[in-house]
């Protein structure tokens, strides 16, 4: 486990420094990849495309993090770039490989989990109930499979930028002056359109009559919702910096917040969320009035 994760860092790593020297010309490098996961659907279908998403999600990422540091791009560039692209990526393959190859990526990992839990040794009520819940876990992913694949990018993707920016940040540059970090982290205008129809479809549409239409709004809704709800904590950052606050006061706020518990969690999230959406007409900051973003 520590190896693969050192090797996706380094690999991570290797295409910054490739992307920050070549700028656009890195996605010539993409095609190689690109055409290793067609290759990989026919060659080894069952663990193929698992093999091809460990590969592409630290290069993709590692290319959007240098791109962004040689160009001076804001962090919202940078995250929407590398989670969206992946998410857009993982779910068209996810979905190839179900409809026209008949092969559920869920399913395969319901089997394996199953296999395990039946091999271990626990009694017979425990391991029960260990299954229901998996089964009910297994199906709730089943239509957010966009979703989970949004919420592995991102991480990733702030973990990479933890790790990569000190190396990358030019310079002379202090910290106060950096108009690209999370305070500044400011969505387009045309966002909150897509957060918005999401959300409708979620709630109105007919989920056993639409199908598709209700798992395609559910997962925007949640995508767009946990990117509005960065930029809330953007909104919180920058009147902490405002104030001289300690750059760890948001950090710890939010460790504390989820070690209070899931439910005190979810209802700073709701709150935060709303933030986040009313800064499209509120502007909060002011940050299009300064002409900063």
């Amino acid at each position: 486990m520590f190896a693969s994760a050192l090797a996706g860092i380094c690999l991570a790593a290797a295409s910054a420094v490739a992307a920050y020297r070549l700028g656009a010309r890195v996605l010539y490098g993409l095609g190689p990849l690109i055409a290793g996961m067609v290759l990989a659907q026919f060659l080894f279908p069952p663990t193929g495309p698992e093999y091809v998403m460990v590969l592409l999600t630290p290069v993709v990422i590692g290319a959007s993090a240098g791109y962004t540091f040689r160009a001076g791009k804001p962090l919202v560039f940078y995250l929407t770039l590398s989670a969206l692209s992946l998410t857009a990526v993982f779910s068209a393959n996810y979905y190839y490989l179900r409809e026209y190859r008949g092969i559920d990526l869920v399913e395969v990992s319901r089997k394996q989990v199953t296999e395990m839990v039946r091999a271990a040794d626990l009694p017979e009520s425990e391991r029960t109930e260990v299954l229901a819940k998996m089964e009910g876990a297994l199906d709730m992913i089943g239509d957010i499979i966009p979703f989970s694949y949004f919420m592995h990018s991102l991480l990733l993707a702030v973990f990479c930028l933890v790790v990569l920016r000190p190396f990358f940040m030019r310079r002379g540059t202090r910290a106060g002056e950096d108009r690209t970090g999370l305070a500044y982290f400011k969505l387009k205008d045309y966002y909150v359109f897509a957060l918005i129809a999401g959300w409708l479809a979620a709630l109105l549409v007919d989920e056993a009559g639409y199908r598709a239409v209700y798992v395609l709004g559910l997962n925007c809704a949640l995508c767009f919702s946990v990117l509005y709800l960065v930029q809330a904590l953007g909104i919180a950052s920058f009147f902490l910096k405002k104030k001289g606050a300690p750059g760890f006061v948001l950090p710890l706020a939010v460790l504390l917040l989820a070690l209070i518990g899931l439910e005190a969690l979810l209802f700073v999230s709701i709150i935060l969320l709303s933030i986040g959406a009313l800064d499209f007409w509120a502007d909060f900051r002011k940050l299009d009035v300064r002409g900063e973003q």
